[in-house]
């Protein structure tokens, strides 16, 4: 499989250590500059067989108009109300109301937001009124993001306190490593992920998936663990899991 990553995308020790796997491997790869507003990416690719990138949602949308296999996993089950269909309970903000960004009604309080779709139109936040309200309305006079409009679906929730906070990476069904990536309000990116983590990652796994690889986030609530986020593989940070595990897993895949 021919890798294509993004040059500087992540900031991060796990982007230096998928470029010493690549190397190491003999696995081929390209490091590419990503033209901004979907200009497309320098130096041009150019191969024959499997290619999976590595990088932005601009390089992932990319990678779908170039026609690659796999390229990217991304479809439109990476939503939370697709989420919520198979998950239920188990999913964190699974009670959350769920409207179009212009019709969010006023809320008393602290709430959290975040866009139904892995589009990274906003990240998810706990915000009030107060401060949410002159945004959305600058938002919405501005027009300038075009993921984030007045049609775009959002859930809304009571905000939840977050004990701690797991990347896993999900191959064909399987849990194929992880990482705790946050401690209380604290980054704390480690390679321990606990035993009843790792299980109920793969129950999770087991129940429903949205593509044949991505990345299930868990966080722990009130003791107790619950499908927080689930992201586009190719588009989500590294924080400490065992990248080594990850391309293994992908290299193993047959199209």
């Amino acid at each position: 499989m021919h890798w294509v990553v993004q040059d500087n995308l992540f900031n991060e020790r796990g982007f230096h250590k998928l470029m010493r796997v690549l190397e190491r491997g003999g696995i081929p790869h390209t490091l590419v500059t990503v033209i901004p507003f979907d200009g497309g990416v320098e130096p041009t690719v150019d191969v024959e067989g499997p290619v999976m990138v590595m990088g932005s949602l601009s390089l992932a949308r990319y990678a779908r108009r170039r026609g690659w296999t796999p390229g990217v996993f991304i479809n439109e089950r990476f939503d939370f109300r697709v989420w919520r269909e198979h998950l239920g309970g188990f999913l964190l903000n699974g009670d959350a109301r769920v409207c179009r960004f212009a019709e969010v009604p006023r809320q008393e309080g602290a709430f959290f937001i975040r866009p139904c779709l892995d589009d990274k139109a906003f990240s998810g936040m706990v915000t009030r009124w107060e401060d949410f309200e002159p945004w959305r309305e600058q938002v919405l006079r501005v027009g300038d993001t075009p993921q984030l409009t007045a049609e775009t679906w959002v859930a809304v929730s009571e905000p939840r306190r977050i004990q701690s906070e797991y990347r896993m990476v999900v191959v064909d069904g399987r849990v194929v490593t992880g990482t705790r990536y946050k401690l209380g309000d604290r980054v704390f990116s480690s390679s321990e992920v606990e035993p009843d983590i790792w299980t109920f990652a793969q129950r999770m796994a087991d129940r429903w998936g949205p593509d044949r690889a991505y990345a299930l986030d868990i966080f722990v609530h009130e003791h107790q663990p619950f499908v927080g986020e689930i992201n586009t593989l190719n588009a989500a940070g590294f924080y400490a899991y065992d990248v080594g595990k990850m391309v293994d897993a992908i290299e193993s895949m047959r199209f």
